[in-house]
C-alpha cells in the first residue's frame, strides 16, 4: 500500500512540475494562455456533464429493466 501512495505522490509532483515548466516555456502570451485554459476547462466540464448524463440514463434504464416484474410461465401461456 505504501508503494502505491509513494507512486501517486510522485506522479502528482511530476504533473505539477511539468505543468509549471510548460507554462514558463510556452510561446503564448499570458492572456492567450489563460483564455485557452478557460476554454479547455469549459469544454472538458461540458463533455464530462454530457457523459455523466448519458451514463445516468443508461443506469436508470438498467435499473428499470431489473425492477420490472418478471412474467411467469402461467401468464405467458394464458394461465393454462
Amino acid at each position: 500500500m505504501r508503494k502505491i501512495l509513494v507512486f501517486g505522490a510522485g506522479l502528482l509532483a511530476g504533473a505539477i512540475i511539468g505543468a509549471g515548466v510548460s507554462l514558463l516555456l510556452t510561446p503564448a502570451s499570458g492572456d492567450d494562455l489563460r483564455e485557452g485554459t478557460k476554454d479547455r476547462y469549459k469544454r472538458v466540464l461540458e463533455e464530462s456533464a454530457k457523459a455523466a448524463a448519458e451514463r445516468r440514463a443508461q443506469l436508470e434504464a438498467e435499473l428499470a429493466e431489473m425492477t420490472r416484474p418478471k412474467k411467469t410461465e402461467k401468464s405467458q401461456n394464458g394461465g393454462k
